[in-house]
């Protein structure tokens, strides 16, 4: 092979070697910045309290059911059929 192939090869190389440490640096600097934003985040001071649950007893004299359920549901018993229905109470 003649020496201007060689030459030619280690240029062809070396863009490719410059290509792809280009492209790294390009996702390095990306990660960095994404990691920087997350850093920049400041807490909150003080975190939410949850709110307590509450709850009733329900009675079935017709059935002979008795359960707990939580107090934002409202509890429909059918009149002829064993069935009891949940409802959300909205505030």
């Amino acid at each position: 092979m003649k020496k201007a192939s060689y030459v030619f090869i280690f240029l062809l190389v070396l863009a490719l070697i410059f290509i792809i440490g280009f492209r790294s640096g390009q996702r390095v600097e990306k990660t960095n910045k994404v990691i920087d934003f997350v850093l920049s985040i400041t807490p909150t001071s003080v975190p939410p309290t949850p709110t307590p649950i509450s709850y009733k007893e329900y009675k079935s004299k017709r059935w002979g059911l008795r359960f707990t359920y939580p107090s934002n549901l409202e509890v429909k018993e059918s009149t002829n059929t064993p069935v009891i229905l949940f409802e959300i109470i909205k505030k």
